[in-house]
């Protein structure tokens, strides 16, 4: 049952806890910005398709000598075969992260054996290669070429799999501008029985014009419509978009609704490091005086 609206300063220190724990996704041209970054916080690389293998485990070991923790992303679709797959999971495991994020990818056709990420985690080689912990990617409002139930079911399958053979997952979700949105997605896992750690994804500042065209990318329909609402005028489509009031209500949701956690932040950190970390921090010490976006 839902306690009854938060109170403010209690969103505020909910605030607090969740911009102290985010984890932040950065690209790895972007890493020398990340060294004011708070130490052992969680950074997530994705393997952009200008990274080669290589690039990506050298971003791994950068951002392990920043003092940080790495998650590399690791596309199913990118890898050539098994044996590439070890290499790579192997290396970066040897270079400092201790969990990666399985993403299946976008390639039409896939590079070697591995259509999917859930093929890639059935092989055991997260494992062998030392990994006890990875991440898997939710959709609060689903994906443009992937029908709910079939996502529903792939990640069920995941979960099962990943409790059977002694590994722990947790699911990465793809932005969003709607809290109740988010809640609701996260209310419908949990009443699903699933039960691993949730890192809700928001964008960070960026400019609304970047953020328009990567929402549609993305998929993501209705909290567009809800964050086109939000700005208003074309002057403010211009302007620089602020997740403030989006993570403020995923703070409420939190404490109305216990039962969603354990529930963490993730910040997409598109429009740059310096940005992020900037807003990071004056917003960390400053909960209350968020600007609303």
């Amino acid at each position: 049952m839902n306690r009854s609206t938060p109170i403010a300063s209690d969103v505020d220190a909910a605030v607090r806890r969740l911009l102290a724990q985010a984890s932040i996704e950065i690209a790895a041209r972007d890493l020398g910005d990340a060294a004011g970054l708070a130490k052992a916080r969680q950074v997530f690389i994705p393997w952009t398709p200008n990274l080669d293998a290589s690039a990506m485990i050298a971003a791994t070991a950068r951002a392990r000598e920043l003092g940080l923790a790495p998650v590399p992303h690791v596309v199913a679709r990118r890898l050539a075969s098994a044996p590439a797959a070890r290499d790579l999971l192997g290396e970066l495991h040897r270079r400092g992260a201790e969990a990666v994020l399985l993403v299946g990818g976008d390639l039409r056709e896939p590079a070697g054996p591995f259509h999917s990420s859930y093929e890639l985690l059935r092989t055991g080689l997260l494992q062998e290669c030392g990994f006890a912990q990875a991440g898997v990617c939710g959709y609060p409002e689903g994906h443009p070429r992937i029908a709910d139930p079939v996502l529903q079911e792939e990640l069920q399958l995941k979960l099962a799999w990943a409790r059977s053979h002694g590994l722990r997952l947790f699911v990465v979700s793809q932005f969003c501008f709607e809290g109740a949105a988010i809640a609701r997605w996260a209310a419908g896992l949990r009443a699903a029985g699933v039960e691993v750690a949730l890192r809700i994804g928001v964008a960070g500042p960026t400019s609304v014009a970047r953020l328009l065209k990567l929402g549609v990318q993305c998929g993501i329909g209705n909290s567009l419509r809800a964050l086109k609402g939000r700005l208003g005028s074309l002057t403010r489509l211009a302007g620089t978009h602020d997740p403030a009031e989006v993570i403020r209500e995923i703070a409420a949701a939190r404490l109305a609704q216990p039962a969603l956690d354990p529930l963490s932040l993730h910040l997409f950190a598109f429009g740059g490091m310096t940005p992020t970390a900037q807003w990071l921090s004056r917003s960390a010490e400053e909960p209350a005086n968020m600007a609303s976006g």
